[in-house]
């Protein structure tokens, strides 16, 4: 064996760690939890049989050993990072998405004819679902993510609000009516199970300042949510798009209007943005990409509201990584 070495995977988490100061940060950024991460660590000890951190309750201190590691496992890890996108450079026009559930099947897929039709030899890529992976390990070039804000260790393009609609089928209202806000304490609440703030933030709008133990059903997808409300299960948060159509077929009503999450301030809307690797340079066709969903798809004449996360200014394309590319 010409290489004696530790697995590959628990040097990425070594390095993260040193890097980040933090197992949980170093976690958020791999997308893995705490005790993974602290597991992983323990491995490369076991296999060095050496001690790599001080570790106490509130703090976590690298040994003499693990910053004399440090710097060779770094730039190990940066030579591995140049000869993948030094060959992914050279594979031709290739684009591999992590998209949203959602908004591949409202806003992407609807209209990516028109992307692929102007790229013949594009050979796009694209994998759907609601947790954000780790992009470098599956060969993804960029992610169209739900979330508030970008999470740790991306770099963020926002794109479109989730602009959401509080809706109940008129058969449960007419069962439980809404008559005034103090009224939604009476009913059961679909929403959904990634963290967010939707219920909260529509009573302090509503100027209900009463904190019930409601039955909230929280589920992991926005067709999920959507059966469960069409089924009578509750009232929810729909997007704004399935609202508008649901309520206009009377399949749905809007207790409070179909503008009330409107309201909402930057930072309190959920927002679909398109999510890159600080470290992974925005490629001419992933910047092509990036341009036509600003420019063709996410913009208030196919959402039908103005997305206030455009109003923000937008980051330069690839930031400090397109720089250096």
């Amino acid at each position: 064996m010409r290489y004696r070495l530790p697995p590959l995977n628990t040097l990425r988490i070594f390095e993260a760690v040193m890097r980040q100061g933090s197992i949980r940060q170093a976690a958020g950024e791999l997308c893995l939890t705490p005790q993974a991460v602290s597991q992983q660590l323990k491995h490369l000890e076991s296999h060095l049989a050496r001690q790599l951190f001080h570790r106490d309750v509130r703090s976590l201190k690298p040994t003499a050993a693990a910053q004399a590691l440090y710097p060779h496992v770094r730039d190990g890890l940066d030579r591995f990072a140049e000869g993948v996108q030094a060959l992914q450079a050279a594979r031709g026009q290739q684009l591999y998405l992590y998209v949203s559930p959602y908004f591949a099947t409202e806003f992407l897929v609807p209209r990516l004819g028109q992307f692929t039709a102007s790229m013949p030899e594009l050979d796009f890529r694209m994998a759907v679902g609601v947790d954000l992976v780790e992009l470098d390990a599956k060969g993804m070039d960029a992610a169209i993510h739900w979330a508030y804000s970008a999470p740790a260790g991306y770099v963020e393009t926002p794109l479109l609000d989730d602009l959401k609609v509080l809706v109940a089928t008129p058969a449960l209202l007419e069962r439980l009516p809404v008559d005034e806000p103090r009224d939604l304490l009476k009913h059961s609440v679909i929403s959904s199970l990634v963290a967010n703030t939707l219920w909260e933030d529509t009573l302090d709008l509503l100027g209900v300042h009463e904190r019930t133990a409601q039955p909230i059903m929280r589920l992991h997808t926005h067709a999920a949510m959507m059966e469960a409300v069409l089924a009578g299960l509750g009232v929810g948060f729909i997007s704004y798009a399935d609202a508008v159509r649901n309520v206009k077929a009377g399949r749905l009503a809007a207790p409070f209007g179909m503008d009330l999450l409107k309201q909402l301030p930057l930072g309190h809307i959920p927002r679909f943005s398109l999510l890159v690797k600080p470290d992974h340079p925005y490629s001419p066709v992933l910047e092509r990409f990036r341009q036509w969903l600003l420019d063709d798809v996410c913009t208030e004449a196919v959402a039908g509201f103005a997305s206030k996360c455009r109003q923000a200014p937008m980051p330069e394309p690839g930031g400090a990584a397109a720089q250096r590319a």
